[in-house]
């Protein structure tokens, strides 16, 4: 198995975004977290000087459904998180997917399995 390393620059406002997302935190310190959806897990560390515009920060999780994913996580309250988004589904030639940008400026990619 294999999970992503992400920056989070406030623990708290990272675990309460993730958990609207329907992650459960396993495991949090002072300087690392991990959050767990599925079987999905996102690890992160504590990265508190870290500009969000200047992140280069990504990871895809590959699911069975992803219309299932889309659909509730685009009923999130965007707007209460600072700099988070989602983009629209997008079918490439190879993969469908769509993106979640958290507030750390980290790109998470949902692609069909």
């Amino acid at each position: 198995m294999i999970t992503a390393n992400l920056p989070a620059i406030d623990f708290e406002q990272t675990q309460r975004f993730y958990e609207h997302l329907g992650f459960e935190c396993d495991y949090r310190s002072d300087e690392w977290m991990i959050m767990n959806r599925d079987g999905m897990l996102l690890e992160f560390f504590h990265h508190p000087e870290l500009d969000p515009k200047q992140s280069w920060h990504s990871a895809c999780i590959r699911v069975e459904n992803m219309e299932h994913y889309f659909q509730e996580w685009k009923t999130v309250a965007w707007q209460n998180f600072s700099g988070a988004a989602i983009t629209e589904i997008e079918h490439l030639d190879e993969i469908s997917l769509f993106c979640v940008i958290d507030m750390n400026g980290s790109l998470l990619r949902c692609i069909q399995q």
